[in-house]
């Protein structure tokens, strides 16, 4: 009977059992309840994630099974006697048996009027037999794990999450051998409660043989496994021999049983598989299912935020990188203005010694004379300020194309040292590459795009097209034809021609008498004048100069941004998806855990019924 009957049944529909044992309990039904929608909202997340089909397909299962008849799954190595354990477990021949691997395919023992047999859609067979015990119960015996063909280990740990019990019988020959332990470590995963059988005791000489076994059994599951299993020493063959004689012979029959063991595990069975043992059970075995894969998904979640995490941390430093890179450009570009300022500054000083000496009545008749004025202008105010403009300008330019190769190179480093790391190792149990996928694509992606802007940077083309920029912006606050002039040529010219615009002037007013009169005032208001313009024209060009490197740089950190940015939207993205997947998993979980909580502390049983003991 499954949990879907007892539902009908606690809403006051009727059991597909006349004479049923007791329904769910108000609290089990609610237990029931709880879980069910625990078990659809991590369906949900897996879809989300998503998890791979054969994980949401347990999930399904999962949800599938809680209202479904109680499940006994047997399982063990192949030779350990499975076969006959079932045998002797039904009371009849239903398994075939032998010395060589038997069972190749899942087989489901169930109720039938008669004893049949029919190859399932799946390829499990369906064996049906009149035995009470079946009424309620469904007995899968499972391929060896051992089996020399390796497709029945892969159907065996593909069934076992659906058990609500499982059977783990290993021959008294060889107990617990190492690929029992990894398989009993894989059932422990999922959570299921594991029952041992000790099978063939009948090889053994005595009963302190039997102890012997059973007790190694016992420390080293305790020990390797971390849990204290229930053990029955069995002999399924003396049980079934027990079976055959209890009609002809059963004073022999009566013997046999006794030394099989038999008795113990069946007063075992029929106690804990009652009506609310496998109630409690058939609650706890979707938690088993629902716990592990919660698990195994909040560990990929971790891991793969820990991935990103580190991935953030490198978009930080490039992004701390890029603001001191435009801090320290900043910086510079006030030093590289500054050596330009004074420059300026001191064809300022020299212009005013230049009007003071000149402009007076000593040379007078020099004044009149604008070439030589002109050419003595140009070599004791101008001197070499054009060449030292020239070349405080280039070495700004040729600094700021150096600085900016630079931070690519930098950038490229930094995504060159993610993409070579191998992560694999980091992201425990991944399921799925989609994530690997696009995050390796992006991170390739952006580095290849950072490696051809190093490897295509000309910096004589990046110098040339900056200082072009420049030019052009200076010449229209100098309001002059850039032309082929130096820039420090255009600066200068565009302070010179007042100053010679103004002695023109006083050689025209001497000319016409009265240079001795104004000459002193015409001095004054040229060296104004001169200044001003000299003032101003460093403003101007200082801030011309100083947006156009703005833009520059803006524009170099674009670039870089622009590059980075499907890499730094997918890993921020991720980020946030997997921050919210994480809380609602762990919520999930702490639901999981208060329902198992709940669930084995409901009844007096709940020492035995515990999962994994």
């Amino acid at each position: 009977m499954g949990l879907r009957d007892l539902f009908k049944r606690k809403r006051g529909q009727p059991g597909t059992a006349e004479n049923a044992s007791p329904v769910l309990s108000d609290r089990e039904h609610d237990l029931a309840i709880r879980e069910l929608a625990a078990l659809d909202r991590l369906s949900i997340l897996l879809d989300a994630f998503p998890a791979t089909d054969e994980d949401r397909e347990r999930i399904a299962d999962a949800k599938m099974r809680l209202e479904s008849l109680f499940l006994l799954v047997i399982a063990g190595e192949f030779n350990s006697g499975k076969s006959a354990f079932i045998n002797a477990l039904i009371g009849a021949d239903i398994m075939p048996e032998g010395v060589t691997p038997t069972t190749a395919l899942i087989n489901l023992l169930t109720y039938g009027e008669k004893q049949s047999e029919r190859m399932l859609a799946d390829g499990s067979v369906e064996r049906t037999y009149p035995a009470a015990f079946l009424e309620d119960i469904t007995v899968v015996d499972t391929p060896g794990t051992n089996a020399i063909v390796r497709e029945h280990e892969a159907l065996t740990q593909h069934f076992v999450p659906n058990a609500d019990i499982v059977f783990f019988v290993t021959s008294a020959d060889r107990p617990f051998t190492e690929s029992e332990r990894a398989f009993m470590e894989d059932i422990r995963e999922w959570g299921k409660k594991i029952v041992v059988i000790v099978n063939k005791i009948d090889l053994l000489r005595a009963d302190a043989d039997v102890r012997e076994v059973t007790t190694f059994v016992e420390d080293n599951i305790a020990r390797l496994l971390g849990f204290e299993p229930v053990v029955f020493p069995v002999s399924a063959m003396q049980a079934q021999q027990a079976n055959e004689l209890s009609v002809r012979n059963p004073q022999e029959g009566n013997r046999l049983w006794t030394e099989s063991r038999f008795g113990a595990l069946e007063e075992y069975i029929y106690s804990i598989l009652d009506e609310q043992g496998r109630i409690q059970l058939k609650l706890l075995s979707p938690l088993g299912t629902a716990e592990y894969l919660g698990n195994r998904y909040l560990e990929i979640t971790n891991s793969r935020l820990t991935v990103l995490a580190e991935d953030l941390e490198t978009i930080h430093s490039i992004e701390r990188q890029l603001a001191l890179y435009q801090e320290d450009m900043r910086k510079q570009l006030d030093f590289h203005l500054g050596r330009i300022e004074n420059i300026i500054s001191r064809m300022t000083t020299r212009g005013d010694d230049y009007f003071e000496e000149t402009i007076r009545i000593g040379r007078i008749f020099d004044l009149i004379k604008s070439d030589r004025i002109r050419a003595e202008f140009e070599e004791q105010v101008v001197g070499n300020a054009e060449a030292e403009i020239d070349d405080a300008i280039q070495e700004l330019i040729d600094w700021m194309v150096e600085q900016d190769l630079r931070t690519w190179e930098a950038i490229n480093g930094y995504l060159d040292r993610r993409r070579l790391q191998n992560y694999e190792g980091q992201m425990v149990g991944e399921v799925s590459s989609q994530f690997r996928y696009d995050r390796k694509a992006l991170l390739d992606s952006v580095t290849r795009r950072a490696r051809e802007e190093v490897d295509r940077y000309d910096a004589d083309r990046a110098g040339y097209e900056l200082s072009q920029s420049v030019r052009n912006a200076v010449a229209q606050v100098a309001v002059a034809e850039a032309g082929a002039i130096g820039l420090g040529a255009l600066v200068v010219a565009a302070a010179s021609t007042v100053a010679v615009d103004v002695t023109g002037i006083f050689a025209a007013s001497v000319l016409a008498g009265i240079g001795l009169v104004i000459l002193p005032r015409k001095r004054k208001q040229a060296r104004q004048e001169f200044r001003a313009r000299s003032e101003n024209l460093e403003r101007s060009l200082i801030a011309v100069m100083t947006e156009q490197f703005d833009i520059e740089l803006q524009r170099s950190v674009q670039r870089i941004e622009s590059a980075l940015a499907p890499y730094t939207r997918f890993v921020r993205d991720q980020h946030g998806v997997l921050t919210v997947t994480k809380s609602d998993l762990e919520e999930v979980m702490a639901e999981l855990r208060s329902l198992r909580h709940q669930i084995t502390g409901e009844t007096q049983k709940t020492p035995a019924l515990t999962q994994g003991e």
